[in-house]
């Protein structure tokens, strides 16, 4: 049964902390330590993104995808998984919470930092750095998107010591780790599924392995949240917020103290549902995290 219980997603207005009010960092970093030993997802409110930005992402993902198959294929993700991915391509059987059997009802589009063709990692092949695949003739898709992802990561940065006074560390715990973090933003269409079928998702169940992944608000219900009892609830839908929830980096640097939490989208509307999640972590060229015995 899918619900709503009031409180174990909080909505936290994360403006004073941001602006750098005395004592806010402390009392923000409270509750989401107790959100992440719940249900690891919150939401956040007063972030600083302007809507515009993710409005603009939205459209940009809605004329990507309005776009012919064969132009869109022509963009297929390769080794690296930038790029254009279609429905039907992935099915999660990696999930430690989900026997997932059949294919994802959505399509993607994965872009990450926006390297140029003689950077000098991208011309020495440096490992899990790559070139988006951007539309050919689609105006405005690349800088919409670009201005989207740029945000988020800031974003991400700016909330990465308020995750580390959660787990009682210093501010400036996760500063090394993310001095070039690894981020990715992705472009999702999900097919209409109004009549359940079995073992079948928008996107199945699973958890993140970043380090935190953050969701502007879509204008369809769809992301559900299996809480440790086994029940199913939705965050609340408040425009202009993210949704944010931990993930599997996360994790082994609290040492399971924030553990990821299972979540899985069903759209059980008659419309396509767009969404635009952004993940943030750390290099992926570094050493393993650090762990912080709990």
């Amino acid at each position: 049964m899918n619900q709503t219980v009031e409180g174990r997603i909080p909505v936290l207005d994360v403006g004073p902390m941001l602006e750098g009010v005395p004592g806010a960092m402390d009392a923000l970093a409270a509750s989401i330590a107790r959100s992440c030993r719940d249900t690891g997802f919150l939401v956040l409110a007063n972030h600083g993104v302007p809507q515009a930005l993710a409005d603009g992402c939205f459209e940009a993902a809605a004329r990507f995808f309005a776009l012919p198959e064969e132009e869109k294929l022509a963009l297929k993700v390769g080794m690296l998984n930038l790029g254009f991915l279609p429905t039907g391509a992935q099915v999660i059987r990696t999930s430690t919470v989900n026997h997932n059997t059949k294919p994802n009802l959505n399509e993607s589009f994965y872009i990450s930092r926006d390297y140029a063709a003689d950077d000098p990692d991208i011309v020495a092949g440096k490992p899990f750095i790559g070139l988006n695949r951007w539309p050919p003739g689609l105006p405005g898709f690349r800088e919409a998107t670009m201005a989207y992802y740029t945000a988020m990561q800031a974003l991400a940065q700016r909330m990465l010591p308020a995750f580390a006074v959660a787990l009682g560390l210093a501010p400036d715990y996760f500063a090394e780790d993310f001095t070039d973090p690894s981020c990715t933003l992705r472009l999702i269409r999900y097919q209409p599924q109004p009549e359940a079928e079995d073992n079948r998702f928008g996107f199945a169940p699973h958890i993140d392995t970043n380090f935190i992944t953050f969701l502007a608000q879509s204008a369809l219900p769809g992301l559900e949240v299996r809480t440790r009892e086994g029940t199913w609830l939705r965050p609340p839908a408040i425009p202009g917020t993210f949704v944010v929830n931990t993930a599997e980096m996360l994790g082994r640097y609290s040492n399971d103290r924030f553990a990821p939490t299972p979540h899985r989208v069903v759209n059980a509307s008659n419309q396509m549902r767009y969404a635009i999640p952004s993940s943030s972590a750390r290099a992926t060229t570094r050493s393993s995290p650090r762990c912080r015995a709990a």
